[in-house]
């Protein structure tokens, strides 16, 4: 609860800026703040400015001449300086001698700055200069330190600015312990990552509505727009910078050409959408806003941002136009009977005030200087619940359909609805676990890489930790081919593919596969099975058992231990063993095993996780063949499993 609060408080002040002090005159007295207690101060208010001179803390001693700017804000809005140049901002802050571990944090100056605590260089983003030669814009969050037991601090920051169409200290510097907004701003990156994958999720979901349904071209523009959207959250909202931060050799006019190319574009996309969702007669209007949007798009392509920039007050006026075409064609279709516009008519008017926000908060016409952020992610999530409403209602209704119409068939019916229950039951267990066993080692890969790059790891500590990755992320590409060979037996149906097969090949194949988690344990596995047995089966199926049995085996024993993998053929029958000497399993273990409605995953002898699910999938797929599994086992002395297939 204190975590929620904490980061809903560096939200409000980030937004309103409100902690009761402000900047007046240059200066902002916070000797009577306490800091651990009321939580960062936001320093919003008048700040010495000096437009044209990159001042550094000397400069001020001779100076006499003092204008004050509005923080935060784009200097060229409050003042008749060009958008384009440099400039430098001064403030005095008054603090209590008896603290320390304090830190100024500034979301986003556009769009290269230095700032100067007491007379020395703590900071910078970009390369300042005073000509665009000499200058490199960049998007990046900033932290400098503030010196502790000091009574008075000076802060001078110099911004450069020949990109953006706005300039300065666009955002709401706050001032705090450094623990609390270091914190409290992973809390905000959160928030923020949630927005773009959530959107990115709608953008796969919708895509793929789009190809599985023949007239589903409102899917797709449905899916550009949560693209688009979810693009500029990852690329500018809160000063998070998620996609310009993993990949920061590219350039920052390329991040500001894909933000303002997907802004411009959904002028021309959501009344696409809107056009193929109720296909009113007349098309003119449509092509009238695609008209605008490819217009605003092609400037994005060719000229700099501070030029194509200045079009965000036409793409404002189009949007708000969109929501009225969308609005006029929803209640043309409602009134119609189309039962879909009404639910449609509803998201679209609870979606518009947080993009109306938005528009506010970001037009040169206005001037506001307030700081709503998430309103665009927050308004295309309200208007996607509504999506998801519709199709929740379309799916029940196609059920409640299929049970009238079908109501004869019940017995079959029955049949049908068990065995889709014990294939939901495997895929909702597969996809609740991989979305998090999945993630973990890639989560682990990015960091140990931005560790390595950022020098706080030796080539000899990456190798290291690069083995223990190696291994997770072989676990998980076993995992991953679990889900997809599932996937794939679904969709193909239950026939299979005979093929003569040389068993001894076949096993050597997936210990090789496997070797780099075995490695890892210092396992030995050893391939008894003799070379001239041949089996008449079907590959898939064979080779994915084998690949979960022997995985299993790793899995559950120890550390140097032993694995044997043997075969001979009895009578009508092909008998291949997989022995460990591992943990092994009681009775009630071995009962529950091979039950997909009762089987627990167990962690392995190194806290290796699983779905606990891939040896009942091999009994089912095995049954197809006409084989069965069996497992023999003792607590504490190692399993060994039997795979049984018909000899022909």
């Amino acid at each position: 609860m204190r975590a929620i609060v904490g980061t809903l408080a560096l939200l409000f002040l980030v937004v309103i800026g409100g902690n009761g002090q402000n900047v007046s005159r240059g200066t902002i007295d916070l000797r009577n703040y306490n800091f651990q207690y009321e939580g960062p101060a936001s320093l919003t208010g008048d700040w010495e400015f000096y437009y044209g001179s990159l001042s550094a803390p000397d400069d001020f001693l001779n100076s006499d001449s003092t204008f004050f700017l509005g923080v935060p804000g784009s200097w060229h809005r409050q003042g008749a300086f060009p958008v384009l140049g440099f400039a430098t901002y001064r403030c005095r802050i008054l603090l209590p001698h008896e603290r320390k571990g304090l830190l100024i944090y500034i979301p986003t100056v556009n769009s290269a700055a230095r700032v100067w605590v007491n007379g020395e260089v703590n900071a910078e983003t970009g390369v300042i200069g005073t000509d665009e030669a000499s200058y490199k814009a960049a998007l990046r969050t900033i932290y400098a330190n503030i010196p502790d037991q000091v009574g008075e601090v000076e802060l001078v920051i110099q911004v450069a600015n020949y990109s953006y169409f706005s300039a300065g200290m666009v955002s709401t510097p706050l001032l705090g312990m450094s623990t609390d907004l270091i914190e409290m701003k992973a809390r905000m990156n959160g928030i923020e990552n949630f927005f773009a994958g959530s959107l990115i999720a709608m953008f796969v979901y919708q895509l793929i509505l789009y190809f599985l349904y023949n007239r589903g071209k409102p899917n797709l523009w449905l899916a550009l727009i949560c693209l688009g959207v979810a693009l500029r959250s990852m690329i500018l909202h809160g000063g998070s910078f998620l996609l310009p931060n993993m990949f920061p050799e590219v350039a920052f006019e390329t991040w500001e050409k894909i933000e303002f190319g997907s802004v411009y574009l959904i002028t021309a996309v959501f009344p696409l959408y809107i056009y193929h969702l109720f296909e009113p007669s007349s098309k003119k209007v449509v092509n009238a806003f695609v008209f605008v949007g490819v217009f605003l798009a092609i400037p994005v392509l060719f000229t700099p941002q501070h030029i194509y920039g200045q079009l965000l007050e036409i793409c404002h006026l189009a949007l708000i136009l969109t929501f009225v075409y969308a609005i006029y064609t929803v209640t043309k279709a409602w009134r119609a009977g189309n039962s879909d516009a009404r639910i449609i008519f509803f998201g679209v008017v609870a979606s518009f005030p947080f993009i109306l926000l938005e528009i506010l908060q970001n037009s040169a016409l206005l001037d506001l200087n307030f700081n709503f952020e998430y309103m665009v992610e927050l308004g295309v999530l309200v208007f996607l619940l509504f999506q998801v409403y519709i199709l929740a209602r379309h799916y029940a209704n196609s059920y409640r359909s299929l049970e009238v119409i079908n109501k004869e068939l019940e017995t079959v019916i029955t049949q049908r609805t068990s065995e889709l229950v014990d294939s939901n039951t495997v895929k909702d267990r597969l996809l609740s676990i991989i979305s998090h066993d999945v993630k973990s080692p890639l989560n682990s890969l990015q960091s140990l890489i931005s560790l390595y790059h950022d020098k706080h790891l030796s080539r000899d500590e990456f190798d290291t930790y690069l083995k223990n990755v190696e291994s997770d992320l072989t676990t998980t590409s076993g995992l991953v081919e679990n889900v997809l060979y599932w996937t794939a037996s679904q969709r193909k149906g239950e026939g299979v593919s005979l093929e003569q097969i040389n068993l001894k090949i076949l096993v050597e194949e997936n210990i090789r596969h496997l070797q780099a988690i075995a490695r890892n344990k210092s396992i030995s596995i050893f391939n008894d099975v003799k070379e001239d047995i041949q089996l008449t089966t079907d590959r898939g199926i064979l080779n994915f058992t084998l690949r979960n049995l022997i995985a299993n085996a790793i899995k559950f024993s120890y550390q140097e231990g032993r694995i044997e993998i043997r075969a001979n053929r009895v009578s009508t029958s092909c008998i291949i063993y997989v022995i460990d000497h591992g943990t092994g399993m009681t009775q009630v273990q071995m009962e529950h095993l091979l039950d997909v409605e009762r089987v627990q995953s167990a962690a392995g002898t190194k806290s290796e996780i699983g779905t606990g699910l891939g040896l009942s999938l091999c009994r089912e797929f095995l049954e197809k063949l006409g084989g069965k599994l069996t497992v023999e086992s003792q607590k504490g002395e190692g399993s060994t499993f039997k795979v049984i297939l018909p000899v022909t």
